[in-house]
């Protein structure tokens, strides 16, 4: 059963947590079930006409014009809706810093200097970032908005990473409304050291009170290794593997594919 709050998190940044979120989308919505996804915090996008988009894209690597969100609405036409947007692709706190610091380029010289000021903290960047309870809200006001059957959470990052005292597990345990309606479903990866990433996620949801509904294999390689196969059926002994994605799809497929050939990917009975 898939509840009707569902964080997709993952176990690492990169391991596919976007293109698993609009697979669960587009699979829910071949079942008949209304789906929106919601981002809490998103760091490393730019708008195509920001001004210091060329320094930015020169200093940082994976910084990106096209949100999560968007991706998600690109692949599957789902409602997506992101509380937060920082440019700089870090996590959430120290994004927020520089965002609210002043944006300085690598090549000045002041990079790296402490800032003066009572408080170099960062603690003035966490109480300007929206509390657990805060974002709670506005998922729940984004449902209210469409009736949805499911809201997909997209976390950024990990499950502990810091979105100033709180994480995207505590949003996710505020949003239960009893036994059932809050889930997580962990992207992985299929390589060596995925077991004991997804063991710790799997940990550290369960101590937030939020169960593991299932795992997705966020890329899963054309020509797949016995390591990737053999770490496939482990997995499975920690919570049901949903499916995998394959590699790249989305960035090879359109909307049309992409929304026919996602339920096969996934197993969600």
């Amino acid at each position: 059963m898939i509840p009707r709050f569902m964080l997709v998190t993952g176990t690492d940044t990169g391991v596919g947590k976007t293109i698993a979120t609009a697979a669960l989308a587009a699979a829910l919505n071949a079942a008949g079930r209304r789906v929106i996804m919601c981002k809490p915090i998103q760091t490393g996008h730019i708008r195509a006409d920001d001004p210091e988009r060329e320094q930015l894209e020169s200093d940082y690597s994976d910084v990106v014009t096209e949100s999560d969100a968007e991706a998600v609405a690109r692949l599957t036409g789902i409602h997506g809706f992101t509380n937060i947007t920082l440019r700089l692709p870090m996590a959430p706190v120290p994004a927020a810093k520089a965002e609210w610091d002043g944006f300085k380029s690598v090549d000045d010289e002041s990079v790296g200097a402490v800032p003066s000021g009572p408080d170099s903290s960062g603690a003035d960047s966490v109480s300007n970032l929206p509390s657990a309870a805060e974002h709670v809200d506005f998922i729940r006001r984004a449902l209210a908005r469409t009736d949805a059957d499911h809201v997909l959470i997209e976390g950024s990052g990990g499950v502990l990473v810091d979105f100033g005292e709180h994480t995207a597990a505590d949003i996710a345990a505020g949003l239960s409304e009893g036994e059932n309606s809050v889930g997580a479903v962990i992207v992985v990866r299929s390589r060596l050291g995925t077991l004991n990433h997804t063991a710790l996620t799997a940990e550290a949801l369960g101590r937030r009170r939020v169960s593991t509904t299932g795992i997705i294999i966020g890329s899963w390689p054309e020509k797949a290794s016995p390591v990737d196969r053999d770490n496939w059926a482990a997995l499975s002994a920690m919570a049901p593997v949903l499916g995998a994605i394959p590699a790249g799809v989305g960035d090879r497929l359109d909307r049309i594919e992409f929304t026919a050939r996602a339920p096969g990917w996934l197993r969600l009975s």
